[in-house]
């Protein structure tokens, strides 16, 4: 049987030395964790307005049917990017700006690295990052588009996502991979 036998005046807490070692480790992980880190931030900035691009245009085709009636997506491209849910009777539902995803402009429409457009035909992305005719597309209230289209979205990386819609109604999101150089 072992004795254990209590010391007297034990210290409670850390030495010196050991509170420097530790840290040194909490330094060392913040640099290595920084870059990692901030290389993240703008793909993950690009999917949260990617998303809601795509939850938006889900709830313009859902108002249409509900309110059996004609709710669309109007896209401008120009100055910092925007879109909004113009209502029937033309007045806005939602407005949505890309600097509220990042404050610096790093998010917008282009074509980023992508190198054709997230059609089966493969052309080129319009200018504007937006095929649709006319910037828009509305919803009948069947759920129908009015056209096949894709808004496409990038970030200063030049990652590209492609939101868009078939006429049928269904709405689909791509991502460019440029190690394959096609869309996802």
């Amino acid at each position: 049987m072992f004795n254990i036998i209590p010391q007297k005046n034990s210290p409670h807490g850390l030495t010196l030395l050991e509170l420097i070692s530790a840290l040194s480790i909490v330094g060392i992980l913040c640099l290595i964790a920084i870059p990692a880190f901030s290389s993240w931030l703008p793909d993950n900035k690009l999917k949260s307005a990617v998303r809601d691009l795509y939850s938006n245009m889900q709830l313009a085709k859902m108002l249409s049917i509900k309110e059996n009636d004609n709710y669309r997506i109007v896209f401008n491209p120009g100055g910092e990017g925007s879109y909004k849910i113009v209502r029937p009777d033309g007045t806005t539902e939602k407005s949505i700006a890309f600097r509220d995803y990042d404050t610096s402009g790093g998010i917008g429409y282009g074509k980023g690295k992508a190198t054709k457009n997230a059609t089966i035909s493969g052309g080129p992305i319009p200018d504007d990052g937006v095929s649709y005719l006319y910037n828009k597309v509305s919803f009948n209230p069947r759920g129908i588009a009015s056209g096949m289209g894709y808004a496409y979205l990038k970030n200063n990386k030049g990652t590209v996502y492609a939101v868009g819609s078939w006429i049928s109604g269904i709405i689909v999101v791509k991502k460019w991979n440029e190690a394959a150089g096609e869309w996802e």
